[in-house]
């Protein structure tokens, strides 16, 4: 079972251990965390971290995000950044500083009935981000680059991030597990914890929102940026499917898993 990990600084971190694959074998614990930017961890997360073993520290957030909120350094830990520019997932995961430039925005773009359509169909646009993090042949090749970390062993255990932690965080843990070999359901369904791990966060950036505006259309669309639904991952394994028929295709075929890697990655991250 999927170790939720309780840090001071951050809201979304877990261990991906303990989920089981179609073969029945579990993904060990200490291989992978997955979490939310490292910008506010406390001296005591630190050190939990630094206890784990912790070598690796991969980063999908932006330049901009980078500069704006850097993370908190550990000793002895390696710092790669991937960004697959996700600009919607960007724009999703934005901070206070940022928000009355968006929300002003935004504001101006509900202003007009045609701007506020123009939001209504924006609503479930991480559905499109998600579909781009597929099919995007610079996505292609960061997520390549993650994906050839996790056949060294030198580099685990290895925590991967973005601000959030939901979706370029999410397609990280999402193709890992395909390689794995677990189910499309079991997939789902990790992705999916993040809904429970973000409740808390959504529902306080939210009032930190209505601080700037009470426009329903201007929420609406904040609010589906957010949020965790089952259209955006069926949205992602839609465009796999669409793209080279079956996933394991695709993972040959854009993200370069080789039947080699693909047996390495198995050998490290799944119990005997």
């Amino acid at each position: 079972m999927t170790k939720i990990i309780t840090l001071e600084g951050t809201f979304n971190t877990r261990d991906m251990g303990g989920i089981m694959n179609e073969e029945g074998k579990y993904v060990r614990y200490n291989r992978m965390i997955r979490s939310d930017a490292l910008n506010k961890i406390t001296n005591h997360d630190v050190e939990y971290l630094e206890e784990l073993g912790l070598k690796t520290i991969v980063d999908f957030r932006g330049k901009q995000e980078i500069e704006k909120a850097p993370d908190i350094k550990i000793a002895g830990v390696k710092e790669i950044h991937l960004s697959p520019n996700a600009e919607v997932a960007n724009l999703a995961s934005g901070n206070i500083v940022d928000d009355k430039v968006k929300i002003d925005t935004l504001i101006k773009e509900a202003s007009t009935k045609e701007g506020r359509a123009r939001l209504q169909a924006r609503t479930d646009e991480m559905s499109e981000q998600m579909r781009e993090l597929v099919n995007s042949p610079y996505a292609n090749k960061q997520y390549t680059a993650f994906i050839n970390l996790l056949t060294n062993e030198d580099n685990l255990p290895l925590l991967h991030h973005c601000k959030g932690g939901k979706d370029r965080t999410g397609f990280g843990a999402m193709i890992t597990l395909f390689i794995l070999d677990v189910s499309l359901d079991k997939v789902k369904e990790d992705y999916m914890l993040t809904k429970k791990c973000m409740c808390e966060r959504n529902e306080k950036r939210m009032a930190e929102y209505r601080q700037y505006t009470d426009n329903p259309f201007v929420l609406d669309y904040l609010s589906g940026l957010m949020q965790t639904k089952e259209i955006y991952f069926d949205a992602a394994i839609d465009e796999m499917i669409k793209l080279a028929g079956t996933i394991p295709n695709y993972l040959e075929k854009y993200l370069d898993v080789t039947p080699e890697k693909k047996a390495k990655i198995k050998q490290l991250f799944l119990e005997d």
